[in-house]
C-alpha cells in the first residue's frame, strides 16, 4: 500500500513538473525571441558611421573573417542575455540581413564595391 501511494505521489509530482514546463515554456521562447529581435536592432541600429563604412568595405571584399572582430565589438555592446552568446551566428546573420535592406548601407557597398573595381 505505501509503495503504491509513493508511486502515485511521484507520479503527480512528474505531472505537475510536466505541465508548468510546458504552461512557461511559450512565454520563454516569446521572451526570448523579444531579446533576440532587440539585440539584432541594436546589431543594425547601433552601428556608428565608420562602423557601417567598414563592414561595407568588408562586404564588398567578401572578407567573412574581418567581420567577426566588428560584430563581436558590437555585439558586446548590444547583448541583453549571456545566453545570446550560444546563438551569435544566428543574431549577426540575422544583423546582416537586416543591414543589407538599409539604403546608406547599400549605398556604402556600392561605394566599396566600385573602389574595388577601380585598383589596379
Amino acid at each position: 500500500m505505501i509503495e503504491i501511494r509513493g508511486a502515485c505521489v511521484a507520479l503527480g509530482v512528474l505531472l505537475v513538473i510536466t505541465g508548468f514546463t510546458f504552461y512557461r515554456s511559450p512565454e520563454f521562447d516569446a521572451a526570448q525571441a523579444a531579446m533576440d529581435r532587440q539585440t539584432v536592432d541594436c546589431l543594425t541600429r547601433g552601428l556608428t558611421h565608420d562602423e557601417k563604412v567598414r563592414i561595407a568595405r568588408l562586404t564588398a571584399a567578401h572578407d567573412r573573417e574581418g567581420l567577426r572582430p566588428i560584430y563581436t565589438d558590437v555585439l558586446s555592446r548590444c547583448i541583453v542575455r549571456s545566453d545570446q552568446w550560444d546563438r551569435r551566428p544566428q543574431l549577426v546573420t540575422n544583423a546582416r540581413q537586416t543591414l543589407s535592406q538599409d539604403p546608406e548601407f547599400r549605398q556604402l557597398v556600392n561605394t566599396s564595391t566600385l573602389e574595388l573595381a577601380q585598383r589596379p
